[in-house]
Protein backbone atom coordinates (compact mmCIF):
# COMPACT_ATOMS: atom_id res chain seq x y z
CA UNK A 1 0.00 0.00 0.00
CA UNK A 2 1.59 3.40 -0.88
CA UNK A 3 -1.08 5.82 0.15
CA UNK A 4 -3.11 5.36 3.18
CA UNK A 5 -6.42 7.69 3.61
CA UNK A 6 -6.88 7.80 7.29
CA UNK A 7 -10.40 9.40 8.36
CA UNK A 8 -10.42 10.06 11.99
CA UNK A 9 -13.81 10.19 13.59
CA UNK A 10 -12.97 8.79 16.89
CA UNK A 11 -14.43 11.90 18.61
CA UNK A 12 -17.83 12.52 20.89
CA UNK A 13 -18.96 15.41 18.86
CA UNK A 14 -19.34 16.87 22.63
CA UNK A 15 -19.83 20.55 20.76
CA UNK A 16 -22.39 19.17 18.58
CA UNK A 17 -24.56 18.29 21.13
CA UNK A 18 -25.22 14.25 19.87
CA UNK A 19 -23.38 11.99 17.41
CA UNK A 20 -22.65 14.06 14.50
CA UNK A 21 -21.44 11.21 12.80
CA UNK A 22 -24.79 9.97 12.19
CA UNK A 23 -26.61 13.31 11.25
CA UNK A 24 -28.68 12.64 8.00
CA UNK A 25 -26.73 14.58 4.87
CA UNK A 26 -29.47 13.76 1.95
CA UNK A 27 -30.53 10.14 3.15
CA UNK A 28 -27.11 9.27 4.62
CA UNK A 29 -24.96 9.63 7.83
CA UNK A 30 -22.41 12.28 7.68
CA UNK A 31 -19.12 9.63 8.06
CA UNK A 32 -20.97 7.97 5.44
CA UNK A 33 -21.12 10.39 3.11
CA UNK A 34 -17.24 11.32 3.77
CA UNK A 35 -16.40 7.99 3.21
CA UNK A 36 -18.37 7.76 0.05
CA UNK A 37 -16.70 10.86 -1.30
CA UNK A 38 -13.34 9.62 -0.80
CA UNK A 39 -14.14 6.38 -2.06
CA UNK A 40 -15.19 8.35 -5.19
CA UNK A 41 -12.19 10.00 -5.39
CA UNK A 42 -10.09 6.92 -5.33
CA UNK A 43 -11.81 4.59 -7.56
CA UNK A 44 -10.56 1.21 -8.39
CA UNK A 45 -6.59 2.56 -7.57
CA UNK A 46 -5.02 -0.76 -6.04
CA UNK A 47 -2.06 1.65 -3.88
CA UNK A 48 -4.32 3.34 -1.55
CA UNK A 49 -5.75 1.92 1.27
CA UNK A 50 -8.67 3.60 3.38
CA UNK A 51 -8.14 3.43 7.56
CA UNK A 52 -11.30 4.84 9.67
CA UNK A 53 -10.45 5.57 13.15
CA UNK A 54 -13.60 4.96 15.30
CA UNK A 55 -14.04 4.59 19.02
CA UNK A 56 -12.37 2.01 21.19
CA UNK A 57 -16.03 0.85 21.29
CA UNK A 58 -18.29 1.79 18.32
CA UNK A 59 -21.16 -0.55 18.07
CA UNK A 60 -23.66 1.65 16.17
CA UNK A 61 -20.84 2.80 13.65
CA UNK A 62 -19.00 -0.25 13.04
CA UNK A 63 -21.88 -2.29 11.44
CA UNK A 64 -22.11 0.71 8.83
CA UNK A 65 -18.51 0.40 8.28
CA UNK A 66 -18.15 -3.18 7.75
CA UNK A 67 -20.31 -2.80 4.20
CA UNK A 68 -17.50 -0.68 2.77
CA UNK A 69 -14.18 -1.29 1.71
CA UNK A 70 -12.36 0.07 4.75
CA UNK A 71 -10.53 -0.89 7.23
CA UNK A 72 -11.37 -0.25 11.00
CA UNK A 73 -8.65 0.97 13.24
CA UNK A 74 -10.01 1.76 17.04
CA UNK A 75 -8.73 4.23 18.80
CA UNK A 76 -7.42 4.02 22.52
CA UNK A 77 -10.05 4.54 25.37
CA UNK A 78 -8.10 7.53 26.69
CA UNK A 79 -7.02 10.40 26.06
CA UNK A 80 -9.32 11.05 22.62
CA UNK A 81 -7.88 13.76 20.14
CA UNK A 82 -6.66 14.47 17.15
CA UNK A 83 -3.19 13.12 18.43
CA UNK A 84 -3.99 9.94 20.02
CA UNK A 85 -6.17 8.62 17.02
CA UNK A 86 -3.15 9.64 14.85
CA UNK A 87 -0.83 7.57 16.96
CA UNK A 88 -2.68 4.92 17.27
CA UNK A 89 -3.54 4.63 13.46
CA UNK A 90 0.06 4.52 12.82
CA UNK A 91 1.40 2.33 15.78
CA UNK A 92 -1.56 -0.37 14.32
CA UNK A 93 0.12 -0.06 10.69
CA UNK A 94 3.43 -0.53 11.61
CA UNK A 95 2.71 -3.98 13.12
CA UNK A 96 0.91 -4.89 10.20
CA UNK A 97 3.71 -4.19 8.51
CA UNK A 98 2.50 -1.45 6.72
CA UNK A 99 4.43 1.66 6.09
CA UNK A 100 2.84 3.92 3.56
CA UNK A 101 4.70 5.96 1.11
CA UNK A 102 1.75 8.86 2.38
CA UNK A 103 -0.39 9.27 4.70
CA UNK A 104 -3.19 11.53 4.27
CA UNK A 105 -5.13 12.70 6.64
CA UNK A 106 -8.52 13.27 6.35
CA UNK A 107 -11.46 14.35 9.16
CA UNK A 108 -15.20 12.25 9.44
CA UNK A 109 -17.00 15.61 9.81
CA UNK A 110 -15.82 17.02 6.25
CA UNK A 111 -18.27 15.19 3.58
CA UNK A 112 -18.05 17.90 0.69
CA UNK A 113 -14.23 18.12 -0.09
CA UNK A 114 -14.06 17.36 -3.54
CA UNK A 115 -12.70 14.49 -5.14
CA UNK A 116 -10.28 16.43 -7.45
CA UNK A 117 -9.21 17.67 -4.35
CA UNK A 118 -8.24 14.25 -2.72
CA UNK A 119 -6.74 13.19 -5.96
CA UNK A 120 -4.46 16.54 -6.51
CA UNK A 121 -3.15 15.76 -2.60
CA UNK A 122 -2.10 12.16 -2.89
CA UNK A 123 -0.06 13.17 -7.04
CA UNK A 124 1.62 16.04 -4.74
CA UNK A 125 2.64 13.85 -2.01
CA UNK A 126 6.09 12.07 -1.60
CA UNK A 127 7.62 10.87 1.30
CA UNK A 128 9.47 13.76 2.33
CA UNK A 129 6.77 16.37 2.32
CA UNK A 130 3.87 17.52 4.12
CA UNK A 131 1.02 18.95 2.00
CA UNK A 132 -1.48 21.48 3.27
CA UNK A 133 -4.17 22.58 0.81
CA UNK A 134 -4.93 25.63 0.72
CA UNK A 135 -8.23 28.40 -0.94
CA UNK A 136 -8.79 31.87 -0.68
CA UNK A 137 -5.46 32.17 1.44
CA UNK A 138 -6.46 29.72 3.83
CA UNK A 139 -5.22 26.00 4.89
CA UNK A 140 -7.28 23.01 5.89
CA UNK A 141 -7.47 19.72 5.56
CA UNK A 142 -7.16 16.68 4.08
CA UNK A 143 -3.48 16.96 5.18
CA UNK A 144 -0.82 14.42 2.98
CA UNK A 145 2.04 13.85 5.48
CA UNK A 146 5.33 11.79 4.15
CA UNK A 147 6.40 8.55 5.51
CA UNK A 148 9.82 10.62 7.00
CA UNK A 149 6.93 12.28 9.66
CA UNK A 150 4.76 9.11 10.46
CA UNK A 151 7.14 7.68 13.27
CA UNK A 152 6.58 12.35 14.57
CA UNK A 153 2.71 11.27 14.15
CA UNK A 154 3.06 7.96 16.29
CA UNK A 155 4.21 10.06 19.23
CA UNK A 156 1.53 12.05 19.45
CA UNK A 157 -0.86 11.95 22.17
CA UNK A 158 -2.81 15.16 23.61
CA UNK A 159 -1.20 16.87 20.92
CA UNK A 160 -2.89 17.65 18.00
CA UNK A 161 -1.38 17.88 13.92
CA UNK A 162 -0.41 21.22 14.35
CA UNK A 163 2.83 20.38 16.39
CA UNK A 164 4.34 17.98 13.67
CA UNK A 165 3.48 21.08 11.13
CA UNK A 166 5.51 23.51 13.52
CA UNK A 167 8.26 20.99 14.08
CA UNK A 168 9.02 20.52 10.51
CA UNK A 169 7.62 23.62 9.22
CA UNK A 170 10.42 23.81 6.39
CA UNK A 171 8.54 20.54 5.10
CA UNK A 172 5.50 21.94 4.51
CA UNK A 173 4.45 22.64 1.07
CA UNK A 174 0.62 24.72 0.49
CA UNK A 175 -0.96 23.03 -2.32
CA UNK A 176 -3.38 25.44 -4.07
CA UNK A 177 -6.84 23.94 -4.76
CA UNK A 178 -10.45 25.48 -5.45
CA UNK A 179 -12.15 24.21 -3.08
CA UNK A 180 -13.63 25.84 0.19
CA UNK A 181 -14.62 22.64 1.07
CA UNK A 182 -11.46 22.24 2.71
CA UNK A 183 -12.68 24.66 5.68
CA UNK A 184 -15.90 22.93 5.80
CA UNK A 185 -15.72 20.93 9.02
CA UNK A 186 -19.15 20.35 10.66
CA UNK A 187 -18.76 21.24 14.24
CA UNK A 188 -21.52 22.39 15.63
CA UNK A 189 -25.41 22.34 14.92
CA UNK A 190 -25.59 25.68 13.47
CA UNK A 191 -22.48 24.08 10.79
CA UNK A 192 -24.61 21.41 10.23
CA UNK A 193 -27.65 23.36 9.71
CA UNK A 194 -26.22 26.10 7.67
CA UNK A 195 -25.02 23.39 5.02
CA UNK A 196 -28.16 21.69 4.91
CA UNK A 197 -29.94 25.02 4.14
CA UNK A 198 -27.53 25.52 1.42
CA UNK A 199 -27.97 22.29 -0.37
CA UNK A 200 -24.00 21.87 -0.39
CA UNK A 201 -23.61 20.97 -3.92
CA UNK A 202 -21.93 23.63 -5.41
CA UNK A 203 -22.50 26.68 -2.61
CA UNK A 204 -20.42 26.55 -0.09
CA UNK A 205 -18.19 29.97 -0.46
CA UNK A 206 -14.43 30.87 0.56
CA UNK A 207 -13.86 33.93 2.55
CA UNK A 208 -10.21 35.06 1.96
CA UNK A 209 -8.10 35.11 4.99
CA UNK A 210 -7.65 38.71 5.68
CA UNK A 211 -4.39 38.03 8.22
CA UNK A 212 -0.73 37.92 7.07
CA UNK A 213 0.20 35.16 8.50
CA UNK A 214 -1.50 31.96 7.12
CA UNK A 215 -2.66 29.81 10.46
CA UNK A 216 -1.65 26.16 10.76
CA UNK A 217 -5.11 24.48 10.42
CA UNK A 218 -6.85 23.04 13.72
CA UNK A 219 -8.99 20.84 14.67
CA UNK A 220 -10.32 19.17 17.61
CA UNK A 221 -12.56 15.42 17.75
Amino acid sequence: MEYSIIVLAAGYSHRFGSDKRLANLNGEPMLIKTLQNILSAVGERDDVGIQVVIRASDPIVSPQLAKLPVQVLNAPVWPVSIGASLSSAVEQLTRQGVIPKTMLVCLGDMPFVEPDTIRTLLAESDENSICVPVCAGTRGYPIAIGRRFLSALSRLRRSGLEKVLRLYYDAVRDVEVQDPAINCDINRPDDYYAVVRQDLYGKISAVPDITEDVPLPSATE
